[in-house]
């Protein structure tokens, strides 16, 4: 061990002669760690959280929805659908309507989103079968069978084999009388989404053509790709592909506008949690200018004794450094630990149907893990930066002078 780590040692473990150095000094660590740890638990919640509203919105919406400009007007050929899925990123298109609809059980009626999908594509293009509470998917080719959103189903006070009824709403609304058929529930599902659990419904495809008047094959369809991220540049290169009529929309960009709420919050949240971590560097710069004061004479008869500049500078940046070092080390270490509390027994709940899933996730990245208490580490040396180049600076004339 060098004579200026061992003299930074022994700085740090002595009583100071004003005992509130060591006070400030311990309070500076102690800040530095719940900072640190702060930083690194936001950092992994904020990640979690956005990773697990991205999973269920491309798991409930499918990756990329086609579209055309005439709605329900411009059926898609099945040359059209050979051609997408055929493509190295796709692993299954398919086909589907969705329209409003008047669900009706006894005296009980609710609106409905309901949307006509086969059922072994349904398994491929939505992510439904994770979020049964109650019954199971239709097997392909069963008709006459609904499957709710668990917010609907209390609405309309049905459960799994139960019988209701559903209405077109643009034909009831017409003079032409009612259109309506009845259906079964087979499974109920509960997403965590408001939106979702309230007001949708899957049904057979034929079942939605024939409630809705439809004829001829669907003019939408769900695109599954191999990854999620892929989806806004391969819905924007087949959109200039195809072109007009036809129109491809990826996941998130039908939810532009939350996407683009969550990252306005990222920052402001991550500096007020920074703020806790700067008062503790404030704290170690405040310690160690009064260390450099109280250390006056030490510091002239070290000069006289032959140490430079540069060993008396290097003697409070280790200082530096090891207050940074143990604060950093010791967020890291409350940080995991309540991480992983949080994660096996989620500590801190939330309302479901306000923010999309009933506790805080926690999704640990080595940014956050290795990069904060990095950062942190590097400026506790700075704060000790002008520390030690004005204890560098004392003269062994001047510190002597009066003893």
């Amino acid at each position: 061990m060098t004579p200026e780590r061992l003299i930074a040692r022994r700085y740090l473990r002595a009583r100071h002669d004003y005992g509130f150095i060591s006070l400030i000094g311990y309070l500076g660590m102690i800040g530095l760690a719940i900072g640190v740890a702060a930083l690194i638990l936001t950092f992994s919640i904020m990640r979690g959280f956005r990773s697990e509203v991205e999973r269920k919105l491309a798991g409930l919406d499918g990756h990329i929805r086609l579209s055309t400009a005439l709605g329900d007007g411009t059926p898609l050929s099945a040359e059209l659908l050979g051609r997408l899925a055929d493509r190295p990123e796709v692993i299954a298109v398919t086909p589907f309507v969705v329209q409003n609809a008047l669900a009706r059980h006894g005296r009980i009626s609710d609106g409905v989103l309901l949307l006509g999908i086969d059922w072994g594509g349904l398994r491929e293009a939505i992510e439904i079968e994770s979020y049964l509470t109650a019954g199971s998917l239709p097997d392909p080719g069963t008709r006459g069978e609904l499957v709710l959103g668990a917010k609907l189903a209390r609405s309309l006070r049905v459960s799994t084999g139960d019988r209701l009824h559903l209405f077109d709403i643009n034909y009831l609304l017409g003079e032409q009388g009612l259109r309506g058929a009845a259906f079964t529930v087979a499974a109920i599902f509960r997403s965590g989404m408001l939106e979702y659990d309230r007001q949708l419904a899957f049904a057979a495809l034929p079942d939605a053509l024939r409630l809705f008047g439809l004829e001829g094959p669907p003019s939408r369809a769900i695109l599954s790709l191999t990854d999620r991220n892929l989806a806004d540049p391969l819905a924007l290169e087949l959109g200039q592909e195809l072109g007009y009529p036809y129109y491809f929309t990826s996941w998130r960009q039908r939810h532009a506008n939350l996407f683009a709420w969550l990252n306005d919050q990222q920052l402001p949240i991550l500096i007020v949690f920074g703020f806790i971590a700067l008062v503790a560097l404030v704290n170690i710069f405040s310690t160690l200018s009064l260390v450099v004061l109280e250390k006056f004479r030490d510091i002239g008869i070290l000069r006289g004794l032959g140490f430079s500049r540069r060993q008396i500078r290097r003697i409070f940046l280790y200082q530096g450094g090891m207050v940074g070092l143990v604060g950093s080390l010791s967020g890291l270490l409350l940080a995991v630990i309540l991480g992983l509390l949080q994660s096996r027994y989620h500590l801190l709940s939330l309302d479901a149907d306000i923010y999309f899933m009933d506790y805080l996730p926690v999704q640990w990245t080595w940014r956050a893990l290795a990069g904060i208490p990095a950062l942190a580490l590097g400026l506790s040396l700075l704060a000790a930066f002008w520390p030690s180049r004005k204890a560098a600076s004392i003269l062994p004339a001047e510190a002597l002078r009066y003893e």
